[in-house]
């Protein structure tokens, strides 16, 4: 992998974490709550993707969302154990938002975005922005 690529993944993470934030300032309808949610899925996969890109280059073993947070967690990237549980809720409503539509877990998913998961997705990109290749 080259820097490069790992750079547009940071940059990627990055713009797309500003964009939940701008979706979490808005309050309203339906329609932009599930703007919300649609922005949340994107940045929790352009998340992952990038910690699994860096805990590769690193040497590390990570071959899916649950086992990159966990090794995220491990490499000091995820700092607490209650960050962690809040990445691992972030994978589960995040599976629950892919495979299934149902109003009241809509509401429930828009809710923990943000109460919880846009500031995690949001300190995460700050922490990603500063990782460099070696």
């Amino acid at each position: 992998m080259d820097n490069q690529r790992f750079s547009q993944r940071q940059q990627d993470f990055l713009r797309a974490a500003a964009r939940l934030q701008e979706a979490v300032m808005q309050q309203g309808d339906s329609i932009l709550r599930d703007a919300t949610i649609q922005r949340f899925e994107f940045t929790f996969e352009i998340a992952w993707k990038t910690l699994q890109l860096y805990l590769l280059h690193q040497g590390m073993e990570a071959t899916g969302p649950r086992q990159t947070l966990k090794q995220a967690f491990v490499d000091g990237l995820i700092a607490t154990p209650e960050q962690a549980d809040v990445w691992l809720a972030m994978l589960e409503d995040r599976n629950l938002t892919t495979h299934t539509y149902r109003e009241a877990v809509a509401e429930s998913i828009a809710a923990h975005i943000r109460q919880r998961y846009a500031s995690q997705l949001h300190d995460m990109a700050a922490r990603v922005a500063k990782l460099t290749l070696d």
